[in-house]
């Protein structure tokens, strides 16, 4: 008699099968800033921006992840960045950075506006990198 296993089922032993929902943020993020860095090469303005912007909002959802403050409030805000602030002076500080950013985004995203400045852009995209490192510094470049 032989026996099926199926794909999408299947036991498992503790929590180190599984990664964190703070691990899947940060792994998303850096998927997104890889992609953001590809379509600045190829002067995809537009793109990149969405791209560099989602990849800040998955580092803001790993933060608020791990953070007790979020996980304690029963009535949480549905803007990622007022949930971010909740987390402490640091989130308040990346979580006004990034709203700078929100309006263009939206207006990008909308098609309102095509071609958003590469200079906003760059600064968006290095803004998402330096609080990715922050919020994941054992993944911080090494100082040359």
């Amino acid at each position: 008699m032989s026996s099926v296993v199926s794909a999408t089922t299947s036991k498992t032993y503790g929590s180190a099968s599984r990664p964190s929902r703070r691990d899947t943020f940060l792994s998303s993020a850096d998927s997104l800033l890889l992609a953001a860095h590809d379509e600045v090469e190829r002067g995809q303005f537009d793109l990149a921006m969405e791209s560099a912007y989602r990849a800040a909002l998955r580092v803001a959802g790993a933060v608020c992840a791990g953070s007790a403050a979020v996980k304690k409030r029963k009535r949480l805000p549905t803007s990622a960045w007022d949930k971010l602030a909740l987390t402490g002076a640091q989130g308040q500080q990346w979580a006004a950075r990034f709203r700078q950013f929100s309006r263009e985004r939206g207006r990008v995203a909308s098609g309102i506006e095509a071609s958003p400045d590469p200079v906003v852009v760059l600064d968006l995209l290095a803004a998402a990198e330096e609080f990715y490192f922050w919020a994941h510094p054992s993944f911080a470049p090494l100082a040359a």
